[in-house]
């Protein structure tokens, strides 16, 4: 097998998995939007259970992103090591043309949106259950939906580009 047959089994690979990712995303957001209709229609107090149960699809949400982010990274940049603030920096790297080897992933204001996902993953991976707040969750939660819509249809642009590179390397 030839390094260009490699490179092209590597694209229609990168293909498939970023649609069974976003295929997880979109589940995870199905459940996200689920959760929070519940926690919104509640009167009362809110149990920790059910922010915890928020919080953590929200968490699984930004790393199925992530996922996507990486498999990009790993196929196109090379897999380089990032620095200290690896997640910051992959993100910010997805934003960024590379010159004769990819275009963007997704636009600054997408990767602004989704650094607010990041920063929170951040923050239930090194606090307790106590420290979540519905104030805190309720944005995020509610902003995944259109959120995933524009990260979606700026994916599928990439995903043309690399499908149209595969298909060059056919002929």
């Amino acid at each position: 097998m030839t390094s260009a047959e490699k490179r092209r089994i590597q694209y229609i690979r990168l293909v498939v998995d970023i649609k069974a990712d976003l295929n997880s995303i979109q589940n995870l957001v199905s459940d996200i939007e689920e959760i929070t209709r519940a926690l919104e229609g509640n009167k009362g107090l809110l149990r920790g259970a059910d922010l915890m149960a928020c919080a953590g699809y929200l968490h699984h949400y930004f790393t199925g992103v992530e996922s996507i982010f990486e498999r990009i990274s790993r196929v196109f940049d090379g897999s380089q090591a990032l620095g200290g603030d690896y997640h910051r920096e992959l993100l910010h790297s997805m934003t960024v043309e590379i010159p004769d080897i990819r275009p963007r992933v997704i636009s600054g204001d997408v990767a602004e949106e989704l650094d607010e996902y990041r920063r929170f993953r951040h923050m239930f991976r090194h606090a307790y259950g106590s420290e979540l707040r519905w104030r805190k969750l309720e944005p995020l939660a509610n902003g995944v939906g259109s959120l995933t819509e524009t990260l979606a249809e700026q994916i599928s642009e990439f995903m043309h580009f690399v499908e149209s590179l595969s298909d060059s390397m056919a002929n």
